[in-house]
Protein backbone atom coordinates (compact mmCIF):
# COMPACT_ATOMS: atom_id res chain seq x y z
CA UNK A 1 0.00 0.00 0.00
CA UNK A 2 1.88 2.87 -1.31
CA UNK A 3 0.22 5.51 1.36
CA UNK A 4 1.22 7.37 4.60
CA UNK A 5 -0.29 6.12 7.85
CA UNK A 6 -0.36 8.40 11.11
CA UNK A 7 -0.98 6.81 14.12
CA UNK A 8 -2.30 9.03 17.08
CA UNK A 9 -1.55 7.96 20.88
CA UNK A 10 -2.59 10.00 23.63
CA UNK A 11 -0.53 10.15 26.71
CA UNK A 12 -0.92 10.92 30.35
CA UNK A 13 1.48 10.14 32.77
CA UNK A 14 2.37 6.93 31.71
CA UNK A 15 5.89 6.64 32.31
CA UNK A 16 5.89 3.07 33.50
CA UNK A 17 4.52 1.88 30.68
CA UNK A 18 6.05 4.05 27.52
CA UNK A 19 8.99 2.19 27.14
CA UNK A 20 7.00 -0.96 26.31
CA UNK A 21 4.74 0.74 24.41
CA UNK A 22 7.48 2.35 21.80
CA UNK A 23 8.78 -1.17 21.66
CA UNK A 24 5.50 -2.62 20.49
CA UNK A 25 4.52 -0.09 18.43
CA UNK A 26 7.83 -0.20 16.82
CA UNK A 27 7.50 -3.44 16.20
CA UNK A 28 4.05 -2.97 14.81
CA UNK A 29 5.04 -0.03 12.44
CA UNK A 30 7.25 -2.77 10.88
CA UNK A 31 5.26 -4.92 9.41
CA UNK A 32 2.70 -2.52 8.22
CA UNK A 33 2.37 -2.14 4.35
CA UNK A 34 2.32 1.42 3.94
CA UNK A 35 5.07 3.82 2.39
CA UNK A 36 5.45 5.84 5.62
CA UNK A 37 4.18 6.17 8.62
CA UNK A 38 4.86 8.74 11.73
CA UNK A 39 3.53 8.58 15.31
CA UNK A 40 2.01 11.61 16.71
CA UNK A 41 2.88 10.95 20.71
CA UNK A 42 0.19 13.63 22.18
CA UNK A 43 1.06 14.24 25.65
CA UNK A 44 -2.26 15.58 27.81
CA UNK A 45 0.40 17.62 30.09
CA UNK A 46 1.54 14.58 31.48
CA UNK A 47 3.27 15.31 34.80
CA UNK A 48 5.94 12.23 35.19
CA UNK A 49 8.81 11.67 32.98
CA UNK A 50 6.76 11.11 30.04
CA UNK A 51 7.61 14.01 28.04
CA UNK A 52 11.11 13.30 28.87
CA UNK A 53 11.28 9.51 27.58
CA UNK A 54 8.88 10.85 24.67
CA UNK A 55 11.69 13.44 23.64
CA UNK A 56 14.25 10.43 23.90
CA UNK A 57 12.10 8.16 21.92
CA UNK A 58 11.44 11.05 19.00
CA UNK A 59 15.71 11.71 19.31
CA UNK A 60 15.82 7.79 18.22
CA UNK A 61 13.45 7.48 15.81
CA UNK A 62 12.54 9.68 13.30
CA UNK A 63 9.15 7.91 12.72
CA UNK A 64 7.95 9.30 16.07
CA UNK A 65 6.54 13.18 17.13
CA UNK A 66 6.10 14.62 20.53
CA UNK A 67 3.31 16.68 20.47
CA UNK A 68 3.15 18.18 24.53
CA UNK A 69 0.19 20.53 25.62
CA UNK A 70 -0.06 23.09 27.36
CA UNK A 71 -1.78 21.23 30.45
CA UNK A 72 -4.32 18.44 31.12
CA UNK A 73 -7.42 18.93 28.24
CA UNK A 74 -8.65 15.65 28.47
CA UNK A 75 -8.30 12.51 26.43
CA UNK A 76 -10.85 13.65 24.38
CA UNK A 77 -9.06 16.72 23.27
CA UNK A 78 -5.58 14.94 22.84
CA UNK A 79 -6.98 12.83 20.43
CA UNK A 80 -8.63 15.90 18.71
CA UNK A 81 -5.07 17.53 18.07
CA UNK A 82 -3.34 14.45 17.02
CA UNK A 83 -6.28 14.35 14.28
CA UNK A 84 -5.50 18.07 13.37
CA UNK A 85 -1.58 17.53 13.60
CA UNK A 86 -1.74 14.01 11.01
CA UNK A 87 -0.81 14.16 7.74
CA UNK A 88 -1.46 10.74 6.79
CA UNK A 89 -3.69 9.24 4.02
CA UNK A 90 -5.13 6.82 6.60
CA UNK A 91 -5.13 7.92 10.29
CA UNK A 92 -5.16 5.54 13.52
CA UNK A 93 -5.95 5.76 17.00
CA UNK A 94 -5.04 4.34 19.95
CA UNK A 95 -4.41 4.65 23.43
CA UNK A 96 -1.45 5.07 25.29
CA UNK A 97 -1.97 2.30 27.49
CA UNK A 98 -1.27 -0.79 25.94
CA UNK A 99 -5.35 -1.91 26.63
CA UNK A 100 -5.51 -1.55 22.73
CA UNK A 101 -2.52 -3.83 21.32
CA UNK A 102 -0.64 -2.31 19.10
CA UNK A 103 -0.90 -5.48 16.79
CA UNK A 104 -4.32 -4.83 16.04
CA UNK A 105 -3.28 -1.95 13.51
CA UNK A 106 -2.40 -4.43 10.89
CA UNK A 107 -5.62 -5.95 10.80
CA UNK A 108 -7.49 -2.88 11.32
CA UNK A 109 -5.85 -1.44 7.73
CA UNK A 110 -6.43 -4.93 6.50
CA UNK A 111 -10.15 -4.05 7.16
CA UNK A 112 -9.26 -0.57 4.72
CA UNK A 113 -10.24 -2.41 1.94
CA UNK A 114 -13.99 -1.24 0.40
CA UNK A 115 -14.47 1.02 3.56
CA UNK A 116 -13.44 4.20 5.13
CA UNK A 117 -13.37 3.44 9.15
CA UNK A 118 -12.49 -0.22 10.56
CA UNK A 119 -13.40 0.76 14.45
CA UNK A 120 -12.58 -1.95 16.98
CA UNK A 121 -15.08 -3.61 18.87
CA UNK A 122 -14.33 -4.93 22.41
CA UNK A 123 -15.01 -8.55 22.11
CA UNK A 124 -14.34 -9.18 25.46
CA UNK A 125 -12.27 -7.39 28.68
CA UNK A 126 -9.65 -7.81 31.20
CA UNK A 127 -10.76 -5.57 33.63
CA UNK A 128 -12.86 -5.85 36.77
CA UNK A 129 -16.80 -6.84 36.91
CA UNK A 130 -17.56 -3.07 38.18
CA UNK A 131 -15.69 -1.41 35.64
CA UNK A 132 -16.49 -3.83 32.75
CA UNK A 133 -20.37 -3.47 34.06
CA UNK A 134 -20.46 0.34 33.82
CA UNK A 135 -18.93 0.41 30.03
CA UNK A 136 -21.36 -1.97 29.09
CA UNK A 137 -24.22 -0.40 30.61
CA UNK A 138 -23.42 3.03 29.12
CA UNK A 139 -22.89 2.12 25.65
CA UNK A 140 -26.26 0.12 25.74
CA UNK A 141 -27.44 3.37 27.02
CA UNK A 142 -26.25 5.39 24.19
CA UNK A 143 -26.96 3.17 21.49
CA UNK A 144 -30.89 3.04 22.82
CA UNK A 145 -30.89 6.97 22.90
CA UNK A 146 -28.79 8.17 20.53
CA UNK A 147 -30.16 10.04 17.84
CA UNK A 148 -27.34 8.38 15.46
CA UNK A 149 -25.92 4.61 15.49
CA UNK A 150 -23.47 4.17 17.56
CA UNK A 151 -21.58 0.81 17.68
CA UNK A 152 -21.89 -1.36 21.16
CA UNK A 153 -18.62 -2.26 22.81
CA UNK A 154 -16.60 0.86 20.49
CA UNK A 155 -13.87 3.38 21.53
CA UNK A 156 -11.90 5.75 19.93
CA UNK A 157 -9.38 2.75 18.81
CA UNK A 158 -10.09 2.79 14.81
CA UNK A 159 -8.23 3.48 11.55
CA UNK A 160 -10.28 6.04 9.26
CA UNK A 161 -9.32 7.68 5.28
CA UNK A 162 -8.40 11.19 5.24
CA UNK A 163 -11.45 11.55 3.90
CA UNK A 164 -13.17 11.16 7.55
CA UNK A 165 -10.69 12.65 9.45
CA UNK A 166 -11.40 16.03 7.27
CA UNK A 167 -15.14 15.46 7.82
CA UNK A 168 -15.15 15.18 11.65
CA UNK A 169 -12.38 18.51 11.46
CA UNK A 170 -15.25 20.41 10.35
CA UNK A 171 -17.14 19.65 13.01
CA UNK A 172 -16.30 23.15 15.82
CA UNK A 173 -17.90 21.49 19.03
CA UNK A 174 -15.34 21.98 21.94
CA UNK A 175 -16.66 19.11 24.41
CA UNK A 176 -15.38 16.20 22.21
CA UNK A 177 -17.11 13.15 22.15
CA UNK A 178 -14.90 11.34 18.69
CA UNK A 179 -16.32 8.00 18.57
CA UNK A 180 -19.73 9.66 18.34
CA UNK A 181 -18.35 12.35 15.76
CA UNK A 182 -17.13 9.62 13.60
CA UNK A 183 -20.41 7.92 13.84
CA UNK A 184 -22.05 11.09 12.60
CA UNK A 185 -19.65 11.85 9.62
CA UNK A 186 -21.16 8.46 8.50
CA UNK A 187 -19.04 6.70 5.55
CA UNK A 188 -18.87 3.02 5.28
CA UNK A 189 -18.00 1.87 8.10
CA UNK A 190 -16.94 -1.52 9.14
CA UNK A 191 -16.20 -3.60 12.86
CA UNK A 192 -12.93 -5.65 14.14
CA UNK A 193 -13.19 -7.70 17.19
CA UNK A 194 -10.12 -8.06 19.64
CA UNK A 195 -9.41 -8.47 23.04
CA UNK A 196 -9.28 -5.48 24.69
CA UNK A 197 -5.95 -6.04 27.40
CA UNK A 198 -5.81 -4.81 31.14
CA UNK A 199 -3.31 -2.28 31.69
CA UNK A 200 0.30 -2.94 31.28
CA UNK A 201 1.27 -0.86 34.54
CA UNK A 202 -0.30 2.26 36.76
CA UNK A 203 -3.76 3.42 37.46
CA UNK A 204 -6.44 3.85 35.00
CA UNK A 205 -6.56 7.38 33.90
CA UNK A 206 -10.07 7.27 33.49
CA UNK A 207 -11.65 7.60 36.58
CA UNK A 208 -15.21 7.61 37.90
CA UNK A 209 -15.60 11.29 37.25
CA UNK A 210 -13.93 11.33 33.51
CA UNK A 211 -15.94 8.44 33.20
CA UNK A 212 -19.25 10.19 33.95
CA UNK A 213 -18.40 13.60 31.86
CA UNK A 214 -17.20 11.29 28.78
CA UNK A 215 -21.17 9.77 29.69
CA UNK A 216 -22.66 13.31 29.40
CA UNK A 217 -20.56 14.54 26.72
CA UNK A 218 -22.19 11.27 24.69
CA UNK A 219 -25.13 11.75 26.12
CA UNK A 220 -25.92 15.48 25.82
CA UNK A 221 -23.91 15.62 22.89
CA UNK A 222 -25.86 13.17 20.84
CA UNK A 223 -28.55 12.38 21.80
CA UNK A 224 -32.61 14.65 22.89
CA UNK A 225 -33.05 12.51 25.52
CA UNK A 226 -32.50 15.14 28.27
CA UNK A 227 -34.83 17.62 27.02
CA UNK A 228 -37.90 14.79 25.96
CA UNK A 229 -37.23 13.43 29.95
CA UNK A 230 -38.01 17.09 30.60
CA UNK A 231 -40.83 16.79 28.68
CA UNK A 232 -42.21 13.71 29.56
CA UNK A 233 -41.99 14.36 33.33
CA UNK A 234 -43.33 18.05 33.11
CA UNK A 235 -46.99 16.45 31.47
CA UNK A 236 -47.21 13.28 33.99
CA UNK A 237 -46.54 15.86 36.94
CA UNK A 238 -49.39 18.31 35.48
CA UNK A 239 -51.48 15.10 34.77
CA UNK A 240 -51.61 14.12 38.11
CA UNK A 241 -51.69 17.41 39.89
CA UNK A 242 -55.07 18.11 37.60
CA UNK A 243 -56.06 14.02 38.87
CA UNK A 244 -54.94 15.13 42.61
CA UNK A 245 -56.78 18.29 42.28
CA UNK A 246 -60.09 16.56 41.04
CA UNK A 247 -59.65 13.68 43.99
CA UNK A 248 -60.01 16.23 46.68
CA UNK A 249 -62.43 18.27 45.28
CA UNK A 250 -65.05 15.28 44.99
CA UNK A 251 -63.77 14.19 48.54
CA UNK A 252 -64.77 17.88 49.50
CA UNK A 253 -67.74 17.54 48.07
CA UNK A 254 -69.07 14.08 48.83
CA UNK A 255 -67.81 14.37 52.74
CA UNK A 256 -66.62 17.64 54.41
CA UNK A 257 -66.13 16.37 58.02
CA UNK A 258 -63.25 13.91 56.97
CA UNK A 259 -61.77 15.81 54.59
CA UNK A 260 -57.92 16.10 55.88
CA UNK A 261 -55.94 19.54 56.88
CA UNK A 262 -53.69 18.64 54.00
CA UNK A 263 -50.60 19.58 55.46
CA UNK A 264 -48.26 16.63 54.77
CA UNK A 265 -49.79 16.51 51.30
CA UNK A 266 -49.04 19.90 50.56
CA UNK A 267 -45.62 19.71 51.75
CA UNK A 268 -44.90 16.44 49.92
CA UNK A 269 -46.20 17.89 46.83
CA UNK A 270 -43.91 21.38 47.69
CA UNK A 271 -41.41 19.45 47.44
CA UNK A 272 -41.61 17.26 44.50
CA UNK A 273 -42.27 19.95 42.72
CA UNK A 274 -39.33 21.82 43.59
CA UNK A 275 -37.10 19.01 43.01
CA UNK A 276 -38.65 18.08 39.17
CA UNK A 277 -37.93 22.18 38.58
CA UNK A 278 -34.38 21.97 40.20
CA UNK A 279 -33.97 18.52 38.30
CA UNK A 280 -35.11 20.10 34.94
CA UNK A 281 -32.86 23.53 35.99
CA UNK A 282 -29.69 21.18 35.58
CA UNK A 283 -30.74 20.01 32.44
CA UNK A 284 -31.36 23.23 30.85
CA UNK A 285 -28.19 24.80 32.87
CA UNK A 286 -26.33 21.83 30.86
CA UNK A 287 -27.15 22.98 27.52
CA UNK A 288 -26.65 26.38 28.36
CA UNK A 289 -22.96 25.99 29.37
CA UNK A 290 -22.13 24.06 26.48
CA UNK A 291 -23.47 26.86 24.46
CA UNK A 292 -21.80 29.17 26.08
CA UNK A 293 -18.35 27.04 25.54
CA UNK A 294 -19.10 26.96 21.78
CA UNK A 295 -19.68 31.15 21.15
CA UNK A 296 -16.46 31.92 23.09
CA UNK A 297 -14.51 29.83 20.41
CA UNK A 298 -11.58 28.93 22.55
CA UNK A 299 -9.16 26.23 21.13
CA UNK A 300 -9.74 22.40 22.01
CA UNK A 301 -6.07 22.49 24.04
CA UNK A 302 -2.71 24.82 23.65
CA UNK A 303 0.35 22.73 22.24
CA UNK A 304 3.12 23.84 23.97
CA UNK A 305 6.01 22.14 22.24
CA UNK A 306 5.87 20.12 18.78
CA UNK A 307 8.79 17.52 19.10
CA UNK A 308 10.52 15.98 15.92
CA UNK A 309 13.55 13.90 14.87
CA UNK A 310 16.11 16.04 14.89
CA UNK A 311 15.41 18.27 17.85
CA UNK A 312 13.34 20.68 15.34
CA UNK A 313 10.50 22.27 17.15
CA UNK A 314 7.46 23.31 15.56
Amino acid sequence: MGAKLSIIVPVYNEELGLLELFRRLSQAMDGLAVSEVECLLVSDGSVDDSNKLIAVQVATDRRFQGILLARNFGHQAAVSVGLEKSLGDFVVIIDGDLQDPPEIIGSLLAAMNGADVAYAVRTRRKEGFLRKSMYAGFYRLLRRVADIDIPLDTGDFCCMRRSVVDAMLLLPERNRFVRGIRAWVGFRQVGVGYEREARFAGEPRYTLRKLMRLASDGLFGFSSLPVKVMQVLGFAVSVISLLVAAFYFFWYMWDRSTFPSGFATLTISIWFIAGVQLLFMGFIGEYLIRTFDETRQRPIAIVAEHLRHGNDVG
